[in-house]
């Protein structure tokens, strides 16, 4: 991933320490970190998974957490690594947690926010708009690929192939 900037490097190995915080890289975990690495760089389709991977390795190191937070820069950013490493913390709960957070997690998540000195009101916002992209409900083509995935019945919606998705209903 050497197309990264500094600070999207930073960003994607701060909230991948925070979902590795408690030993564990869950496969929701991993889809959410697709989705973000998909959504936020410019990597060729089908190569968000190989990136994930590469970042999971990175992160079994431990990193330097004030040197990550420094290559953030603005405030935006930080807000963003926020945003990123609540969703992150959010995403997984394991059978024998107490909390809906998993406590490794949240210490990692607290430490992150400790780090990034962003007025309470900032921190609070980012982890409002985190929330509500966590409990956005999938749509009815999300639903119906969910039902029928594995069965060959569907294609993937990732797939922007020349059948539109509407052609199989």
């Amino acid at each position: 991933m050497p197309q990264l900037t500094p600070a999207q490097r930073a960003l994607l190995r701060l909230v991948c320490w925070v979902a590795m915080a408690d030993g564990d890289f869950a496969e929701e975990e991993q889809v959410l970190l697709q989705k973000l690495v998909a959504r936020t760089l410019p990597v060729p389709a089908g190569t968000a998974a190989d990136a994930v991977q590469t970042l999971a390795v990175e992160a079994l190191q431990q990193p330097d957490l004030e040197g990550l937070v420094a290559d953030l820069g603005d405030a935006d950013e930080r807000q963003l690594a926020v945003k990123l490493a609540f969703e992150m913390a959010c995403i997984n709960q394991r059978p024998d947690d107490a909390s809906a957070i998993n406590t490794a997690e949240k210490r990692a998540y607290r430490r992150l926010v400790e780090l990034l000195d962003l007025p309470e009101a900032e921190v609070a916002e980012a982890e409002w708009a985190g929330r509500q992209e966590l409990e956005q409900r999938p749509g009815l083509l999300q639903l119906i690929a969910g039902a029928l995935a594995g069965l060959g019945a569907w294609p993937a919606l990732e797939d922007h192939g020349a059948v539109p998705p509407g052609y199989w209903l």
